[in-house]
């Protein structure tokens, strides 16, 4: 299984340190991403729209499913922009 999430950039250092806590170690960071999403203004990095997000792929076992998914419910209730998409279909090669 694969974890996307679009977490706003200040809080990257948070929930990377939350992850390793809850015990996954393995995640690959893009450092800027930008766009809009549903429940937060545009994420453009300039002056009409400051501000960017940051993308972390967290590839984990599917019995680790239920524990990803509250941590990322409860960084969902405070920060915004955050989106995660699971990715049940994944190949590893």
């Amino acid at each position: 299984m694969l974890a996307l999430v679009v977490c706003s950039a200040p809080f990257v250092g948070e929930f990377l340190e939350d992850l390793r806590k809850e015990g996954f170690e393995g995640w690959t960071l893009i450092p800027k991403v930008l766009g809009q999403g549903g429940r937060s203004d545009p994420q453009m990095d300039n002056d009409v729209w400051p501000g960017y997000s940051s993308l972390i792929l967290i590839y984990l076992p599917m019995d680790r499913l239920n524990d990803l998914v509250q941590l990322l419910r409860e960084y969902d209730k405070r920060v915004v922009p955050f989106k995660a998409f699971l990715l049940k279909e994944v190949e590893e090669v």
